[in-house]
């Protein structure tokens, strides 16, 4: 039985980049006839998700006596993101096949050293487009694709897969109602097939080898993640800035001139708009998908990933950014209105004392 598990690595550039820019960034790029939607009802996802996808020197290393086959590609999406998929196909899999090559330390220590060659090779082709700056956050995940009959791999396999959701190596230790709890958050497309998706890993059982549109989604959900734990951050720093130097000139400690509050307001604009345009991003990937399985996929992941809640604290942000932008513009306002009631009294002042002057003479 052919199967398959792909190690996904995550980061994001800083950046954003157009179709020309990436078209023929690295060789050998993706043959998209694959990605034609197999399933009965025709579905696409939307061209704005759609990454340029290149593969990359295939990778064979030793441990022992055994011999591992890794197939890299290199997904990168237009919004900056990017992924490192380490691809390993499995003949014949079976539960400790599939355990070793999850929690075996040799394994991942090879495969982070694959992933660690990969990036310098994707940063060095990107910084020659465009002056980058990858984010120290990243995020990993594992897409598991198991060929077979979904009540026989489930009767062997229950425990296991749900360990590999978790990320948990001692799966025969989980109690039975958590087991179930685990395996809840999962979508068939029909009575041959399942789909289960949890925080670490998401693992598809098939009888066909068609799960390419599956495997977009739940990188572009880690994406997603991934960028907006970058906006949150970036937005709680900046918020922490603003508000000190604010309060700062609320208690007369300090005074800025009036270009330094135009500068603080522009930055405040900026992070404003990049965040807006993320969550406008993440909201258009609903209507992208369509209404039927790939929007519930994606909403799937959505849900365990807690996109909305991540999403709404943002928002709450980007309110504050808004608020804290207003009253540096009430504050600019103030001090043009102080200043023109000074030149205003100067200029009285100037022609009172002409008017002396006049008279005197």
């Amino acid at each position: 039985m052919n199967s398959e598990i792909i190690y996904l690595f995550m980061y994001d550039s800083g950046v954003r980049f157009t179709e020309d820019q990436l078209s023929g960034l690295l060789k050998n790029p993706e043959d998209f006839s694959k990605y034609e939607f197999s399933k009965p009802e025709p579905e696409e996802i939307a061209t704005f998700n759609i990454p340029s996808i290149f593969n990359l020197k295939e990778e064979t290393e030793k441990i022992g006596n055994t011999e591992y086959y890794f197939k890299v590609q290199v997904a990168i999406y237009p919004f900056g993101g990017f992924s490192i998929r380490i691809r390993h196909p499995i003949a014949n899999w079976n539960n400790d096949i599939i355990s070793k090559m999850t929690f075996n330390k040799e394994i991942n220590e090879i495969i982070n050293g694959v992933v660690s060659k990969t990036k310098k090779k994707v940063s060095s082709a990107l910084s020659k487009k465009k002056e980058i700056n990858i984010n120290q956050l990243s995020e990993t995940y594992k897409f598991y694709y198991l060929e077979g009959d979904k009540s026989n791999i489930l009767s062997k396999s229950k425990k296991l897969i749900s360990g590999l959701l978790i990320d948990e190596v001692h799966a025969d230790t989980l109690e039975s109602e958590y087991i179930d709890y685990i395996l809840g958050k999962n979508i068939s497309y029909n009575s041959s097939n399942v789909l289960f998706v949890g925080w670490e890993s998401a693992v598809m059982i098939d009888k066909e080898n068609s799960y390419e549109h599956e495997l977009l989604i739940a990188e572009i959900s880690n994406l997603q993640l991934l960028e907006m734990r970058i906006y949150h951050q970036m937005l709680t720093v900046k918020l922490e800035s603003s508000s000190s130097v604010l309060n700062s000139l609320d208690s007369g400690i300090m005074r800025m001139k009036n270009s330094e509050m135009a500068k603080m307001n522009r930055s405040l604009g900026s992070i404003y708009d990049n965040t807006r345009t993320v969550i406008n991003n993440v909201n258009d990937t609903v209507f992208g998908l369509g209404e039927w399985y790939l929007s519930r996929v994606y909403s799937l992941f959505s849900n365990v990933f807690k996109l909305d809640v991540l999403k709404s604290s943002i928002e709450k942000d980007l309110e504050a950014i808004d608020n804290e932008r207003k009253y540096i513009s009430d504050i600019e306002a103030f001090w043009h209105e102080a200043f023109l009631e000074r030149i205003v009294i100067v200029l009285i002042i100037v022609e009172i004392i002409l008017e002396i002057f006049y008279l005197i003479k």
